[in-house]
């Protein structure tokens, strides 16, 4: 099935839309993440300490910077003009944005280990970590090997779960809000705790799926006849001139 000509140009469109729809909720939760813990001050927690052990609240605010700063670089990656017209910058942009996914997921990891919020959300916390740094490597070592386009298969997936400290904060805020709404009308309301503790697991698993599915629908695009025949047309016009 051929793509319309109407289609194939309003796609960009909502391409940019997306773009600046998820710059905007990346940049708001970042500059959110670092105003508190920038100042290293415990009493600005949002998430209850281990007071059993003295550098939780360090680490977590080292998880919350560095997560924060990846958050923040992220989008910055998926622009092609940045890519082809700067690859310096692009390069810079991208080891930046490595080095702190993998800084944030070892203090992440000792976040999740010492927290309190329950077995389920430390589980849960402790398994992103690990599939966080996992695709950050992965990312990495594909670029060294020259594997453009598997290294951003592996960013698109990365990011993804970078952007999971946002689909919580919306989930959180729409919990609030059913909270608000149900207390007192149903007879065993759901109760905060079980609104966290669901959207730890949430939060990571949906942005991840949205990232897989986008990438096949990436992938049927690219392979269309359309696609395919906008490009031999280039190639040959290229070659002609």
């Amino acid at each position: 099935m051929s793509t319309s000509p109407l289609a194939s140009a309003s796609r960009p469109i909502r391409r940019y839309i997306g773009w600046g729809i998820l710059t905007f909720l990346a940049v708001s939760t970042a500059i959110f993440v670092a105003g508190r813990y920038v100042t290293f001050d415990p009493t600005v927690s949002l998430i209850p300490l281990n007071r059993g052990v003295v550098s939780h609240f360090v680490v977590l605010a080292l998880h919350g910077l560095t997560g924060g700063l990846a958050l923040l670089l992220g989008p910055f990656q998926f622009v092609a003009s940045i890519r082809t017209r700067a690859p310096i910058i692009h390069r810079l942009i991208g080891r930046v944005y490595l080095l702190s996914v993998m800084l944030g997921s070892i203090f992440a990891c000792f976040s999740a280990l010492v927290s309190t919020s329950g077995f389920v959300a430390q589980a849960s916390f402790l398994f992103l970590a690990v599939i966080w740094c996992y695709s950050a490597v992965q990312a990495y070592v594909s670029i060294r090997r020259g594997q453009i386009q598997l290294h951003r298969l592996w960013m698109i997936r990365n990011y993804a779960l970078t952007f999971s400290a946002v689909a919580l904060r919306l989930w959180l805020v729409g919990g609030i809000v059913y909270l608000k709404i149900t207390t007192g009308n149903v007879p065993e309301p759901v109760t905060s705790t079980d609104i966290y503790a669901s959207g730890t697991w949430i939060s990571w698993i949906v942005s991840l799926i949205i990232a897989e599915w986008f990438l096949i629908q990436r992938k049927r695009i690219l392979l269309s006849p359309q696609t395919r025949s906008i490009k031999r047309e280039t190639k040959e016009k290229i070659v002609a001139e």
